[in-house]
Formats: C-alpha cells, structure tokens, sequence
C-alpha cells in the first residue's frame, strides 16, 4: 500500500550548507562561519546534525549575492579588499 504523498520532492526549497556555500564560493569554511555573524547575512532557516549544522535557503543566498556581488569568486573579493585598503590609505595621507 503506497501512502500519499502531500509535497512532492520538487516542491521542497533548496537547501545549501556552510559546506555548500564554501565550495560555491571557494571560500573556507572558517571565513564563512566568521560572515554568517554579519547583520546582512541570511539567517539559517533550519539546524540539523544536533544544532551543529546551520541550513540556508538558496532563495536567501541568491538575494544575498545579489546584494554583495563581491563575494562569489576570490578574484571579486581580492579586488574590494584592495579597493577598499586603497581608500583607506588614500585617507591616511590628507
């Protein structure tokens, strides 16, 4: 006998973990947990693995990347970390 089923398997969100993020990003995973503690960072929508793994809607990570388009590659962080130093220091000579 086959029980119905009320949501099919497409109907579910993505899901993406630390772990996701790390390999879409090529980012470590330290720096990722360092990030997911700034105020715009999507709140995890769900934890698993006894609180210890944090669960991201892709839905959130995609606005988020819209909103920071800086941190999909290395290279795009590389050239604002340096943007950024370069207005910094460009301050510190007036």
């Amino acid at each position: 006998m086959e029980r119905p089923r009320p949501i099919k398997p497409n109907d579910l969100p993505k899901l993406l973990t630390i772990a996701d993020l790390s390999k879409r990003w090529d980012m470590p995973r330290q720096s990722l947990h360092d990030k997911k503690g700034e105020y715009s960072f999507p709140l995890p929508v769900q934890y698993v693995a006894n609180n210890r793994t944090a669960l991201f809607l892709e839905s959130d990570i995609l606005e988020y990347e819209e909103a920071n388009p800086y941190i999909k590659t290395r290279a795009q962080r590389e050239a604002r970390r340096n943007f950024i130093f370069k207005l910094y220091m460009d301050s510190q000579g007036e």
